[in-house]
C-alpha cells in the first residue's frame, strides 16, 4: 500500500505529533509498505500528497485533531485513517463531548465552561461544593496548559496565570475527582469497536500534565486486572466511542468518582503513539504489535477507499 503519513502541524503538540509519526512510518515499513513522511510546518500543501496513498495522520491538537485537517482530506477526496472531521471536531471540544455523553446517558465530571478573557467571579460559576477543582482547556489536548487547585479561593489566581502562558482561551473548571483514573482504547476492526484491556494511569506527582505523559519515566501504567472493573470500564468506553460517531480507533478517559462509579472526562480520537503512548500499550496487552496496530488501520481506511468513502 501507498501511505502517507502525515505529522508535526501548527499546534502545541507538534513535537509529540512527529515522535508519533516516526514510530508509525517506521511501522508500517516494516510490514512492507511504501510510505513517505510528511511533516508539516503549518497546514498542509495537497502537492506534498501521493496519487493513490491512504494518509495516516497523527498531528495531534490543533488543526489536525479538531476536524480541521480532516475536512481539507475529504474535499480532496482522500481516504484517511481515523475518526471523520464531524467527529473529530465533537471530540476536540471537552465541553460539547461531555454534553454528547451525558445525552448517551453516559456520567460526566460536573464543570463550567468560561472564557479566560472575560471577567467573572467563582460566584458565578455557582460552584456546587468547596472541593479541589481542575483546570482545562475546552480545545486542545495532551494535558496542554493544565492546572489543579485545591479549592474555589484559587481558581482566580490561576486563571490569570493561565493567560499569561496560554492566552486569553475557553476554558473548563472542573472537579476534581478521586479517581484512579483509567483509559481504554476501543479499536474498530471492521468488526464493530471493541475495547481493548484497560490501563490504570497513576502518576508519580498525583498530576497526570504534559510532563507525566511524555517526559517523566515514573509515571505508572498498570492493566487493569479485574476482570469485572475491565468490562464495565471496556462497556462505558465502547458507549462513549458509539456516542462520538468515532470511528477506526479512539482512546476513552475515565476516573472513579465519589461514590464508586465512572465519569468519561474526555476522548481523544488521535491517541499517541509514543514509547509513552497507552494506545499502543493496550493494543500490546491484547497480542496486537505495534506494526500490527499501524497496519490495521492502514488497511481499514483502505477498505472505506475501496467502498467509495473517505
Amino acid at each position: 500500500m501507498l501511505i502517507d503519513v502525515i505529522f508535526g502541524g501548527p499546534g502545541r503538540e507538534a513535537a509529540v505529533s512527529r515522535c508519533s509519526g516516526t514510530a508509525i512510518a517506521a511501522g508500517l515499513r516494516r510490514v512492507g509498505h511504501d510510505v513517505v513522511e510528511i511533516d508539516l510546518p503549518g497546514r498542509l500543501d495537497p502537492a506534498r500528497l501521493r496519487s493513490g496513498a491512504v494518509a495516516f495522520n497523527i498531528v495531534h491538537g490543533t488543526y489536525g485533531e479538531d476536524g480541521t485537517l480532516q475536512a481539507e482530506l475529504e474535499a480532496l477526496g482522500k481516504t484517511y485513517v481515523g475518526s471523520n472531521a464531524a467527529a473529530s471536531a465533537l471530540c476536540m471540544d471537552k465541553e460539547a463531548t461531555k454534553q454528547r455523553l451525558a445525552a448517551a446517558g453516559l456520567r460526566v465530571p460536573w464543570g463550567a465552561a468560561v472564557d479566560l478573557g472575560a471577567p467573572f467571579t467563582t460566584q458565578d460559576l455557582k460552584l456546587p461544593h468547596h472541593g479541589p477543582l481542575v483546570l482545562k482547556p475546552r480545545r486542545d489536548g495532551s494535558s496542554v496548559g493544565l492546572r489543579m487547585v485545591p479549592n474555589p479561593s484559587f481558581v482566580l489566581p490561576a486563571v490569570e496565570e493561565l493567560i499569561r502562558e496560554v492566552g486569553a482561551q475557553p476554558y473548563l473548571i472542573e472537579e476534581r475527582l478521586p479517581g484512579p483514573e483509567y483509559t481504554v482504547a476501543v479499536l474498530d476492526d471492521g468488526r464493530g469497536p471493541q475495547a481493548l484491556p484497560p490501563i490504570a494511569v497513576i502518576p508519580a506527582a498525583g498530576v497526570y500534565d504534559y510532563q507525566a505523559k511524555y517526559h517523566r519515566d515514573d509515571t505508572q501504567y498498570v492493566p487493569v486486572a479485574d476482570s469485572t472493573l475491565a468490562a464495565t470500564l471496556g462497556a462505558i468506553a465502547v458507549q462513549a466511542f458509539a456516542a462520538c460517531g468515532c470511528r477506526d480507533v479512539a482512546r476513552a478517559d475515565l476516573m472513579r468518582t465519589t461514590d464508586g462509579e465512572f465519569a468519561v472526562l474526555e476522548i481523544n480520537t488521535l491517541p499517541g503513539f509514543t514509547d509513552h503512548s497507552l494506545t499502543p500499550k493496550a493494543a500490546a496487552a491484547a497480542g496486537i504489535t505495534f506494526d500490527a496496530l499501524c497496519d490495521l488501520l492502514a488497511r481499514r481506511a483502505a477498505s472505506r477507499a475501496n467502498a467509495g468513502a473517505a
